[in-house]
């Protein structure tokens, strides 16, 4: 039986090589996003007012807690569907028809996470069974690349589900561990701009 980090070889072999097939196998994606997605919307309106300190300027911190969570949930179905969008777009190819972000949105972020893919290698830590679960320590380290510096070292842990003989990833176990340093990430990549236009 393959082990997790096995399988996750093979993930990221299906994302540099853009096989579609391979990658939705081994990823049960609805779950890795709505999980997320929860988990993520948690951390950021449990911790609303310090990130409102240290991003004075992102109005999305501006309001509150109750806000964050409101705005969260009704757009939940946008923000998903955008994440998937860019995903389809960077398996299918259509990224390399990126031009701007103004005129190609989809295709913009497609490229830009072509980029931030090959500017990053992962290390294989610590792998814990537990039944039909799993979990796999894997550190994302960027080169030396604008890109790679702006990624830096981030620290994951992954569960994996059984299904048969097959270890699947079903979601992120550190998310509030990242929540931080992928928001500063993106706080300094992010121009205000572009969040205007975005269509799904």
């Amino acid at each position: 039986m393959n082990t997790t980090t096995d399988e996750l070889k093979k993930i990221l072999a299906a994302i540099k090589t853009r096989n579609a097939e391979e990658f939705f196998a081994r990823v049960d994606l609805k779950n890795l996003m709505d999980i997320g997605y929860d988990e993520t919307t948690d951390v950021l309106a449990n911790n609303c007012a310090k990130f409102h300190e240290l991003y004075p300027k992102d109005l999305f911190f501006q309001f509150g807690a109750r806000i964050l969570r409101f705005y969260n949930e009704k757009f939940r179905r946008v923000h998903l569907g955008l994440i998937s969008k860019i995903i389809d777009a960077y398996f299918d190819g259509s990224y390399k028809y990126a031009k701007n972000f103004s005129s190609t949105p989809i295709n913009f972020l497609a490229a830009e996470l072509n980029n931030l893919l090959a500017a990053v290698h992962a290390d294989f830590g610590e792998e814990k069974i537990s039944g039909d679960k799993a979990t796999l320590a894997v550190k994302m380290v960027g080169d030396d690349s604008s890109y790679g510096k702006m990624i830096g070292v981030l620290n994951f842990v992954l569960e994996f589900r059984r299904r048969d003989d097959e270890w699947k990833i079903f979601k992120i176990k550190n998310v509030e561990e990242l929540v931080p340093p992928i928001l500063d990430i993106a706080e300094r990549y992010w121009p205000a701009s572009w969040d205007l236009g975005i269509k799904i």
